[in-house]
This record gives C-alpha cells, sequence and structure tokens, in this order.
C-alpha cells in the first residue's frame, strides 16, 4: 500500500473486462459498481482533487483519461461489450501509459475486473509488476475468474464474486482508507468538515499496520495482527483498512472473529466414490458442509490434482471459487467422471480446497485434500464355446469406446480409419462440424510452417491455427428439412482428434472441445457416450442441453 499522508491528488485507473466472455448483465452491474465508487469519491470531496482513467479491455485496450469524475462516469455509461478475446497484458499496459501520464507524488488506486482469465496477449507479469511500482492494484473477479492470474495483478489479494451484483459492495468495502485520508488531510490543513466521516470497516476486517510510519507501536509480525494497541486501548477508526482479514494465520480461518466475538465455523469434506460407467460422464460430487450456519460469507479456491485417475481421460479438471453465503450450512463441488470400457485398477484424483477466509478447514491447515476414487466396473469378457457343428454367425465387431472425454481417440488403430457418422440437429442454425488432428489430448497442435507450437490457453492463435488444421474432406452438416443423415468420412489411425463446430457454417464463429480456446470460456462440445458427441452453438452455451447438433461414430472399415 503506498504511503496515504499529505495526500493531495488521487489517481484512478479503472480496468474493466467488455470481452465475448462478459454478458450483458454482468456489465452492467459491474458499470453500476464503478459508477458508484465515483460518485463517493464525489460525496466525500476526494473526486475534486482526482483523476480518472476508464480503461476497456477485451483482444485490446482502450485508454479515456485523464477525466474528471464526471466525463468518468458518462465514459462508463457508454460501455458496451462483445469485444473480442480476453487481454490482461493490454490492459495492464495501458494502466501504466496512463500513469505515466500524471504527475508524480499523487496515491494512484487501480481497479482491475474481469469474469475469466488472459487468453491473448502472452505473460502479463511485467505489466502486473510494473504496475505495482507506481500504484495500488485491487483485483476483482466474477463467477469463475481464475484466482491465479488475479494474483498476479493484485496487489495483495484479490477479491471473487459470485454475480456482479456483489462488486458495489465489495468497492465499499476499500474505501475506508480513502475517506480516513481525506479526513486526515482535512484537520492537518485545520478545515474541519462536519459532513465527512470516517469509514467503518466491513464485518470480520481487521487493523492493517502501516510499517512506514515510524509512529506507530503496534505488532507489525506477520501472524500477531490484532484490534488494539499496547496499552490495551481499541485503535481508533481511522486506523481500520480493509484487505485484511482477521484470522491468527491467513488461510486457515481461525477459531474467533475479532470483530464480532463469534466462533468461526469448521468446513468439513467427505472423500468421493463412484463407479465409472462405460459410456457417457457421471459426477463426482463432494459435499462441503460446516459445523454451524455462516457468521459472514465464507469463501474458498479448489482445484482437481491427478493421481493414477488423469485429467480429461478419466475426469474433467476443474478449478473455482466458492462462496458460501451468510446463513447457509453447505456447498456442492461436481467434478465430471468420463465413462471408458477400458478394463483396469481403480484410479482416483484430488481435490484441493485453499485460500479460506471466515471459517476454518477441520485439519487446521491452510490447505485442505479429499480424494474421489473411480472404481472401474468393467470386466474381462470370457471366451465364448462354440459347440462342433454349430454354425457361428458373423457379428459385428465391436470396437469399444472411440471418444476420450470430449475428444476422438483413434490411437489404438494403426491404419486409416473409415467411419460412419450419424448427423442430427434440433437447432436452428446450418452448422458444420469438423475434426482436427491434436498432438496430446491437452489439445496442442503445431504449425506445420513454423514448427511452433499451441495451445488452447493461447486463444485467438489456437483457434485461427486449429481451423486452418481441420481435415479439409471431412464436413459434417445437416439441412433444416433434414432429420437424420448418415455420412462416411476417413481419419489416420494412431492420433487424437479434436471436434469443432462453426455456427450456421461460418469459420469466423467456431467452438471447440476445450473451453479455454472459446471466446466465451464455456463449454460447446460434450460427450453423451456411446461414441456421440453433443454440441451447443450459442454464445456462453445457451440451454446446455447439448442437442444443437449430435453426431454418433462408428467404425466402418480399417
Amino acid at each position: 500500500m503506498l504511503d496515504s499522508e499529505n495526500v493531495n491528488q488521487y489517481n484512478f485507473a479503472y480496468l474493466i473486462d467488455v470481452s465475448n466472455s462478459v454478458d450483458e448483465k454482468t456489465l452492467e452491474k459491474a458499470k453500476d459498481a464503478y459508477i458508484g465508487s465515483i460518485q463517493s469519491l464525489i460525496d466525500i470531496g476526494i473526486a475534486d482533487v482526482s483523476n480518472f482513467a476508464v480503461i476497456p479491455f477485451g483482444s485490446d485496450a482502450s485508454l479515456y483519461g485523464p477525466l474528471n469524475a464526471t466525463e468518468a462516469i458518462s465514459k462508463i455509461k457508454g460501455l458496451s461489450g462483445k469485444n473480442g478475446f480476453t487481454n490482461f497484458n493490454a490492459a495492464l499496459e495501458t494502466a501504466n501509459q496512463f500513469y505515466s501520464t500524471v504527475p508524480s507524488g499523487g496515491k494512484n488506486t487501480v481497479k482491475f475486473l474481469s469474469d475469466g482469465y488472459s487468453t491473448i496477449g502472452g505473460s502479463f507479469k511485467e505489466s502486473a509488476y510494473a504496475l505495482h511500482k507506481v500504484a495500488d492494484v485491487q483485483a476483482y473477479g466474477i463467477g469463475a475468474a481464475n484466482i491465479q492470474d488475479l494474483r498476479i495483478i493484485d496487489s495483495d489479494e484479490p477479491v471473487i464474486v459470485n454475480e456482479a451484483s456483489q462488486l458495489a459492495a465489495r468497492f465499499v468495502d476499500h474505501m475506508g482508507g480513502l475517506v480516513a485520508d481525506k479526513s486526515q488531510n482535512s484537520d492537518s490543513e485545520g478545515d474541519s468538515n462536519d459532513e465527512i466521516e470516517v469509514a467503518s470497516p466491513p464485518p470480520n476486517q481487521a487493523v492493517k499496520e502501516n510499517s512506514s510510519d515510524n509512529g506507530n507501536e503496534q505488532n507489525s509480525k506477520t501472524g500477531e495482527k490484532n484490534l488494539v494497541d499496547n496499552s490495551g486501548s481499541p485503535n481508533p477508526p481511522t486506523s481500520i483498512e480493509t484487505g485484511i482479514d482477521n484470522r491468527d494465520d491467513l488461510g486457515i480461518g481461525s477459531n474467533i472473529d475479532g470483530l464480532t466475538d463469534l466462533e468461526f465455523p469448521i468446513i468439513d469434506v467427505e472423500d468421493v466414490s463412484i463407479q465409472e460407467g462405460s459410456i457417457g460422464t457421471s459426477i463426482a460430487q463432494f459435499v462441503v458442509n460446516l459445523s454451524s450456519p455462516a457468521t459472514e460469507e465464507i469463501q474458498f479456491s479448489y482445484q482437481t490434482v491427478d493421481g493414477s485417475a488423469i485429467a480429461v481421460s478419466d475426469y474433467n479438471q476443474a478449478s473455482g471459487q466458492i462462496t458460501i453465503p451468510t446463513g447457509e450450512t453447505s456447498a456442492a463441488i461436481n467434478i465430471i467422471v468420463n465413462g471408458d470400457r477400458e478394463i483396469e485398477q481403480d484410479e482416483e484424483f484430488t481435490l484441493n480446497l485453499n485460500n479460506l477466509s471466515s471459517a476454518t478447514f477441520a485439519n487446521n491447515e491452510t490447505e485442505y485434500n479429499k480424494v474421489a476414487v473411480i472404481e472401474n466396473d468393467d470386466v474381462a469378457q470370457s471366451s465364448a464355446i462354440i459347440p462342433q457343428n454349430e454354425v457361428q454367425i458373423p457379428q459385428p465387431q465391436d470396437y469399444g469406446s472411440l471418444l476420450k472425454g470430449n475428444l476422438m481417440d483413434l490411437q489404438s488403430f494403426t491404419d486409416e480409419v473409415t467411419l460412419d457418422f450419424t448427423v442430427e440437429r434440433e437447432a436452428i442454425y446450418d452448422n458444420v462440424v469438423g475434426f482436427y488432428k491434436i498432438n496430446d489430448i491437452e489439445g496442442s497442435i503445431t504449425d506445420p510452417v513454423t514448427g511452433e507450437e499451441f495451445k488452447p490457453s493461447d486463444g485467438e492463435a489456437y483457434a485461427k491455427l486449429a481451423i486452418q488444421l481441420r481435415e479439409p474432406e471431412l464436413e459434417l452438416s445437416l439441412e433444416e428439412s433434414q432429420s437424420s443423415i448418415t455420412i462416411e468420412g476417413s481419419l489416420s489411425g494412431e492420433h487424437y482428434y479434436a471436434p469443432l463446430i462453426a455456427v450456421d457454417g461460418d469459420f469466423s464463429q467456431v467452438y471447440f472441445s476445450f473451453a479455454q480456446a472459446n471466446s466465451d470460456k464455456a463449454e460447446h462440445i460434450r460427450s453423451l457416450g456411446n461414441n456421440t458427441f453433443g454440441f451447443e452453438d450459442m454464445f456462453n452455451g445457451g440451454d446446455n442441453d447439448f442437442d444443437d447438433i449430435v453426431i454418433q461414430a462408428e467404425v466402418k472399415t480399417i
């Protein structure tokens, strides 16, 4: 945190994600939160000595500033979404550009907001660290925003909310220090202002000591934060600053909320066991139970970790943030498990929980790990005994599952494979489905000209190359007048293939098996079992019934 004493100039940069993944409702609520924050600065008089920059970003970023408060509100009101992919680096570089133009000596504050993670623009660490040197950066995420990315951006610890409507309250939480600054400055100038009140902290927010203040005798050692000075008298409200949770050990929780004197609940989660299934998918559900109702909003992060079960092939990798509202006693985390017909040992993966606030893990540690066991339910088929002289009727050969997760798996075939694709549709669009060869189950592909490898997380660059690499002779579609059609096509053995769907046949709007490669970061292709893919052609997954177009594959000849 920058030194905030004797501040006569403030410079605010508002970085707002307006990429394709941000829906209209979310953007409107986010705009309301930013406008409310500026209005608060107007109300307490800080806006009079402030410069503002509005920086909307998608595939690139735009700088509007320096602006006054009224101009900033007007600019935010006029923002619109659907501006391509998400480029954190462009946003942060643009913020650095803004701060290079304002006079030095002011207090600089950045509010960064996104609902996802950076998909293009490369590494943004250098831009983030450069911004940390000149500003207090406050990062906010909505829904499934990537907390690891936001930690790189935030000067301290990012805030994740489930809904954009919760942002306004979170923005207010960070206003306390500014109100105190304004009050102190007014007092030091001898100009008393009865209209200004020192902000009180939100529940469970503790003192954050200013180590640069030599007159501050509070204990500033890690793990010894408290709400009283050495004399035992309560600290005045002006010493309270938001952003630091009142816990003995950050990340564990704590037994007592130091401000409300209520005991925090204990979080317990049971291990999970689930049968794998031969086709389709099933859900491994981890139930999170609290020992008592939440005394305030509880948040923690989770991510899956491979064990003998491997992400993509055995289950769908997942990570995110869980929020348990005040008064609630439980939550659930659902992980998709992929069925197959392989005869194998039971497999397992781990769900890791961390970054806990306002509660305590049952193991009293900063991390909590629980295990999911995927039970094998496939059995070896015994050889049939055919009596002498009995005629054996030839049966179609069963090649088993051709799918591995949301991919076509032809690894077990050594030659070209001819397949029959049965295509059905429910959509109004004349969609086209294609396939492209991938290097591995993570979806990486290689540019045949440069030799450069791209991953789904490379976003737009990956998407462009994948479209170029699709099999030119295998494009599956169905006219509106048709209910079903079977199309023959060939693919090479010993490879994985990933499907893609071009919405209404338009290859400028394509969705992939890998959500990271999709402009909206949503799932659009799902294995339905029995060698069948289901597709969603609407932005953000539409109605998520995966029947806009349905394709079943069957080996015809090898």
